[in-house]
């Protein structure tokens, strides 16, 4: 997989003169009906979002539970595949998803999942429908399932820069669209770091039937985009970091409508749908939504705080609860290709920001203190994403998900944010050090109430402008669990950089 990711990554180049490129994507959905042993069904939804290399494409997954009885099964990792056009509208796919996790309590031995598939799609008004076939296989547990799926493609096209530090002006902007063909403009985004609360009320019980006492504290993140002025969608995740429900994962997506009541302060409504479980959470199959009334308060053009009340619920399993949300946004404005978005001169200012997106293997070092009861000490291996925004004076905002996928912990997931500084050395490399916090849970790793905390420093190599390999070295830590051991972490990291 890393040799295939490289491959790819030194495919890219500029499809038009200069600096500027179009990054064609897709996002895909689809849905597995698994068989596990004991003649039990496992339906399982997938989201990917993966970037386009020619025929080639290359991202990361997700893979949930959804129906059945394994709520909170949840893996993540990477994915690739080649896309062959037999005509215009008909294309063939083949790929390959490797990554960790598992949970709600689902025979997933050490958690590394393994999914080829090949799939025939049709395209319909600029989406793609189609079904294949795939085989989901977890090698060292007892998942072993064949069958038919389907999938909807959608896909997408964003203005990227190489990562270099030449200066941008509206002249190149324009001469890009008229070069390329293509019909850019503004589109308006946010990314926030969200703390929630859910309150259970009384009669609520866990998967082993007794009543649930605590109310949840999570931690999350939120991305959305604006399809109008009113109108936007978003895809929130988040973990428990408190209540007794450590190991507790929620991945929705939903769209929200928000109007201006004063100044710099609106009124929003939002519903999500999506899936959820683990941490003795009974949300049966692993299907949940939540609706929210909320206020969103501008501080200035860049932050924004949202509070929103609602209600959150499972379709089939007893889990219930408010919602109490708050959100610290980023706002910001992304240069895309479409329809219907703002034009180039809309802005006065505007700059070129370094992301990174670093596909990484994390081990967590052999120690008594990993998993509960002590009686297992040995090392956990994880395989995830990070992806890095470079703020001013080399600060940088980083948010990961990783799952494992060997140690005896299968099921166990980590997804941590926080704030990074580099410094550049040489040419060719950098220093780094980071502090990340977040939440963990399941695999029977010992992390109390799921708050984890996590120091990092590291090195960092440059093959090229927009590729690199990155190896840092800290110690995870859990709050109020006996989690508390050395981490080292490798990876590969593809830069570049949107324009803002």
């Amino acid at each position: 997989m890393i040799k295939l990711f490289v491959s790819m990554l030194l495919m890219i180049s500029p499809l038009f003169p200069g600096d500027l490129f179009v990054q064609k994507g897709h996002y895909t959905l689809s849905y597995d009906e698994l068989s596990l042993p004991g003649g039990e069904d496992l339906g399982l939804l997938g989201s990917s979002y993966l970037y386009d290399f020619d025929s080639a494409y290359l991202g990361v997954g997700i893979y949930s539970a959804v129906s059945g009885k394994r709520g909170g099964f949840f893996t993540g990792g990477l994915e690739a595949g080649y896309r062959y056009d037999v005509t215009k509208d008909i294309s063939l796919d083949a790929g390959l998803f490797v990554g960790g996790g598992g949970g709600g309590s689902a025979p997933q031995g050490g958690g590394l999942m393994l999914r080829p598939h090949i799939s025939v799609s049709y395209e319909l008004y600029g989406y793609k429908l189609g079904f294949g076939y795939s085989k989901v296989k977890f090698p060292n547990g007892d998942i072993d399932s064949d069958q038919v799926y389907l999938q909807f493609v959608i896909p997408f096209q964003s203005v990227h820069k190489k990562n270099t530090n030449s200066p941008m002006i509206m002249d190149d902007l324009e001469d890009f669209m008229k070069t390329s063909g293509k019909s850019i403009g503004w589109s308006s985004r946010y990314f926030a770091i969200t703390l929630q609360r859910y309150m259970i009320p009384s009669g609520v019980r866990d998967t082993s039937g007794a009543l649930v006492k605590k109310d949840m504290s999570l931690i999350g993140f939120e991305y959305g985009r604006y399809f109008s002025k009113h109108i936007f969608g978003f895809l929130e995740t988040a973990g428990a970091a408190g209540g007794g429900a450590d190991g507790y994962a929620e991945v929705l997506g939903g769209v929200g409508y928000r109007v201006p009541i004063f100044k710099n302060m609106s009124a929003n409504a939002k519903v999500s749908l999506g899936a959820a479980g683990g941490g003795r959470v009974d949300t049966s199959g692993g299907v949940v939504h939540k609706e929210t009334l909320g206020l969103h308060v501008s501080l200035n053009k860049k932050f924004a705080i949202d509070a929103e009340l609602g209600h959150m619920q499972a379709i089939d399993g007893d889990f219930k609860a408010t919602a109490i949300k708050f959100g610290f946004n980023y706002k910001f404005n992304s240069l895309e290709v479409g329809k219907g978005l703002k034009p180039l001169n809309s802005y006065e200012s505007f700059g070129d920001y370094e992301w990174n997106i670093n596909l990484s293997n994390q081990r967590y070092f052999s120690d008594k203190n990993i998993r509960k009861g002590g009686s297992d000490s040995s090392a956990i291996n994880l395989i995830g994403f990070e992806i890095d925004k470079l703020l001013d004076n080399d600060f940088y905002f980083t948010g990961e998900a990783l799952g494992a996928y060997s140690g005896n912990s299968g099921g166990y997931a980590v997804g941590l944010i926080g704030i990074g500084k580099r410094k550049q050395i040489t040419k060719k490399f950098d220093l780094f050090t980071k502090m990340l916090v977040g939440v963990a849970g399941g695999g029977g790793v010992s992390t109390g109430s799921g708050l984890v905390f996590q120091p990092m420093v590291g090195l960092g190599y440059r093959y090229s402008n927009s590729i690199g390999i990155r190896g840092s070295f800290g110690r995870v830590k859990a709050m109020s669990g006996s989690l508390d051991t050395f981490v080292f972490d490798l990876g590969i990291s593809y830069k570049f950089k949107s324009i803002n």
